[in-house]
């Protein structure tokens, strides 16, 4: 599959380049081919491989921001996380939140249930109307110390994944006249006035090759990396992004916790979430500003201790780095003025979303953007491109019907996965870690990303890459090998000097 769009990449003048397939770029590949847009989109890896493999798994109309008076932006997420659920049904699904304020500090309960009940306005009372419990099943999580009751109300999940989300806008559109390839590094790009096209020299990182490509236009839709791709270019403008990290721990999920429990924290108006995925839940996420992208890669030490520190205040159930059954750590890119300057918390800041056209070159840059807004973004960001290279193909209809993949087994799961052979032949996937941690949730949702709490996987991890690797015994223990080092630094590692 995916040789076929890198062949073809080459072979047509795009309507389109997309750069960047997290979230928003597949999102908007998805919005301009289903409107008849010759679209090529790459990454640099894989697709959903930065901030998009590591939310919190929620479509919600971002309650927090009421408390920064980011009214506006409430009012557009709660509209966009609506119209998810009824027209993305099969990806997403309506949930039930459990927001628990302390027992001592934070907003008066009265506050918080109002509101709760303009959030519920703002979103134009599509959801239930919230209402307080003092009993309910995921209590006996809770520590009473702490927490007293709870006020619910509704929101929504993603079904599956993030990086699925991401996928589910990448696989219905196929060449010609559409193309989308990962492990793609852009080695040039030059506009020529005299024909109006943009022509690139495109690198394949994982076999070295290289070919050319047109387009009559380019989105920037690198997310945190859109600001040195704007640079490399020599583009400039009103805008840039404001990093913040967040983590997230893995724990295993007890029975009884089927809703997303969010708890005030009280200082800088924060919350912690505790959120249910499959076999485990989801603990955070801290928000911590940063400078540079490399301090936002990877957790550190002290994420992990302020994590581990927080869960043990609020839940009843204590936990140490024993009980961590994986880690998600994502940069947020937050939209500020070009000379913005980093002295308010993260979390104070507009979760908004700018697009800006360059007046002299046929160059959009997306700035800032969410999960939930991802389809608004993209909407406007394709009326804008309608206005400077109209569609050249026929449209189509939005196509959410997931094709069933071919499913396999995998130990410690008690459902069935996606075979590596359906994930290489119809996903663009192209790497062990590509399988385990995006492609399905193996990595994610088993202790050390997938090995087993005592490497007890190793033999099922080399049996899936002999398939992924179209039966070479020597590329799959490779590609284990080298995942187990991964893991050793990336996780064992890691959580010893969290100790």
């Amino acid at each position: 599959m995916r040789s076929v769009h890198w062949q073809h990449a080459g072979e047509e003048v795009f309507d389109v380049l997309i750069l960047g397939g997290g979230i928003t770029g597949a999102s908007l590949y998805g919005e301009l081919c289903r409107h008849g847009w010759r679209t090529l989109l790459l990454d640099k890896g894989d697709f959903a491989s930065g901030t998009s493999q590591s939310s919190g798994m929620m479509v919600w109309g971002g309650l927090l921001y009421l408390r920064a008076g980011d009214v506006l932006t409430v009012f557009r997420l709660s509209r966009s996380r609506d119209r998810m659920l009824e027209e993305l049904g099969s990806w997403t699904a309506p949930a039930a939140f459990h927001y628990i304020p302390p027992l001592k500090g934070g907003l008066p309960s009265l506050f918080i249930g109002a509101g709760l009940g303009l959030y519920w306005l703002l979103g134009a009372g599509r959801r239930r109307l919230p209402w307080y419990r003092r009993d309910y099943a995921e209590a006996a999580l809770v520590s009473q110390h702490v927490h007293r009751g709870a006020f619910c109300y509704e929101e929504a999940l993603l079904r599956s994944s993030d990086a699925r989300f991401v996928l589910h806008w990448l696989t219905p559109h196929q060449p010609p006249g559409r193309a989308a390839v990962n492990y793609c590094e852009v080695e040039s790009c030059d506009y020529a006035r005299s024909d109006g096209v943009w022509h690139l020299v495109l690198r394949d990182r994982l076999r070295g090759v290289t070919t050319g490509a047109r387009a009559r236009l380019i989105v920037n839709c690198a997310g945190v990396w859109a600001d040195a791709l704007n640079r490399q270019q020599g583009i400039e403008t009103p805008y840039r992004h404001a990093l913040s990290k967040g983590v997230y721990l893995g724990l295993a999920r007890a029975e009884e916790h089927r809703s997303p429990l969010i708890f005030d924290m009280g200082a800088h108006d924060d919350v912690m979430t505790y959120v249910p995925w499959g076999p485990v839940a989801l603990w955070g996420p801290t928000e911590t500003a940063i400078e540079e992208i490399g301090e936002g890669l990877t957790p550190q030490p002290a994420d992990i201790r302020f994590l581990l520190e927080t869960a043990n205040r609020h839940l009843r159930r204590k936990v140490g780095p024993e009980d961590i059954v994986s880690l998600r750590c994502g940069i947020r890119a937050l939209a500020v003025d070009r000379d913005y300057v980093a002295t308010r918390y993260p979390l104070e800041l507009s979760r908004r979303s700018i697009v800006h056209p360059e007046r002299d070159l046929p160059w959009i840059t997306a700035y800032g953007g969410k999960l939930t807004g991802s389809r608004e973004l993209a909407g406007k960001i394709g009326r804008m491109i309608r206005h400077r290279v109209p569609p050249s193909l026929p449209p189509s209809a939005l196509d959410t019907e997931t094709p069933a993949a071919a499913p396999c087994s995998f130990p410690g799961l008690d459902q069935p996965v996606a075979s590596p052979r359906w994930c290489r032949e119809r996903e663009f996937c192209c790497t062990l870690e590509d399988y385990l941690r995006r492609r399905t949730n193996i990595a994610q949702w088993l202790p050390r990303e997938g090995l087993g709490r005592n490497g007890e996987n190793r033999d099922a991890l080399l049996v899936a890459a002999r398939e992924l690797y179209d039966g070479d015994p020597a590329a799959a223990g490779e590609a284990v090998a080298r995942y187990d080092e991964t893991v050793a630094v990336r996780f064992d590692k890691l959580l010893g000097e969290a100790v």
